[in-house]
């Protein structure tokens, strides 16, 4: 068994190949996606550079047994995810461990230097979830989850007020205001048109091995008094090779909610994704917007939780 660092251009087809087998041999999101993975690299870690963070794909680690991909260390900001071959489930501690020794610069320490050294973990995946309850890390009560839908076999129907309309990405041109939707989510302290922190997250995506393939939907709305007239947006990873697709991010503007808007726009991505073959169409979620996928047609496959640990650099 080989350890190595990651790197781009030489393993990422490779990795690409793993998740999408770890997918189709458990047809769940107990491992990443290779959507997931692209998302990571071609937007989140851009994001994190351009808040003048590490990238995390720099500490992606490889365990490979005479060559093939056996698990893999996949970091998210201050997060751990590990995924694994289940023939090689007995390497889970050891790849905490290493987790602990060698990816604590992603972590900011608190004052006293203590770092809080986050383990992510599907709670299907009883086995390493006792692991880190036996080794110190303790679960958070708030989770994640992991929600899907089947295109082929939804029955749904976007259904908008007067005045709105659903657009996928080629067919709405203004990529001032699709940036800011996938780049800053809405959030109405982002909003004011003073506030730029540039494109190169948006612009970055379209260097992913899937771009060709995924698309943006998003809802107009044409009776908008200023130019910020999308109100709720989403993009959309699709690997025809799995048949699945992976949607990140998901932002309905405030004052368009609780109106019917942001359940038009997910039902838009299911039709897309119907007439592209997806099979598998997953969103991950935290508190109140589980019950917005869920009412959206969305199936809460698992939950997923939060372990932390108290480290140091020097321990």
């Amino acid at each position: 068994m080989t350890i190595r660092r990651f790197d781009l251009e030489e393993d990422l087809l490779k990795l690409e190949v793993y998740l999408r087998e770890e997918y189709l041999a458990n047809r769940n999101m107990t491992s990443w996606l290779p959507e997931r993975l692209n998302d990571l690299i071609w937007r989140m870690d851009v994001q994190y550079t351009d808040a003048g963070l590490l990238r995390s794909s720099d500490f992606i680690y490889l365990w490979e047994d005479e060559g093939r991909i056996a698990g893999c260390i996949l970091p998210d900001g201050d997060a751990v995810y590990i995924s694994l071959d289940k023939d090689y489930e007995d390497l889970y501690g050891s790849m905490v461990r290493f987790a602990e020794e060698n990816l604590l610069p992603l972590f900011s320490p608190d004052e006293d230097g203590t770092i809080d050294f986050l383990v992510i973990n599907n709670d299907s995946l009883t086995s390493r979830k006792a692991y880190l309850e036996a080794n110190g890390y303790s679960r958070q009560k708030e989770e994640d989850y992991d929600n899907f839908v089947y295109p082929q076999q939804a029955d749904v129907s976007v259904d908008l007020p007067e005045g709105f309309r659903l657009a996928y990405g080629d067919e709405y041109t203004d990529e001032d205001n699709k940036w800011s939707a996938c780049n800053m989510g809405f959030h109405p302290d982002l909003e004011s048109p003073v506030y730029r922190n540039g494109m190169s997250a948006y612009n970055s995506r379209k260097n992913s091995t899937m771009y060709k393939d995924s698309f943006e939907c998003l809802i107009i709305d044409e009776n908008a008094e200023d130019p910020n007239d999308v109100c709720s947006y989403s993009f959309v990873y699709v690997d025809l090779p799995s048949k699945t697709a992976y949607i990140e991010p998901v932002s309905t503007r405030e004052r368009y909610r609780h109106k019917g808007i942001g359940t038009a726009m997910m039902h838009g991505v299911i039709q897309r994704c119907r007439e592209l073959g997806v099979e598998k169409c997953y969103v991950n979620s935290y508190d109140w917007r589980r019950k917005f996928y869920n009412a959206a047609g969305f199936i809460t496959e698992d939950t997923i939780g939060f372990y932390h640990k108290a480290l140091r650099r020097n321990s």
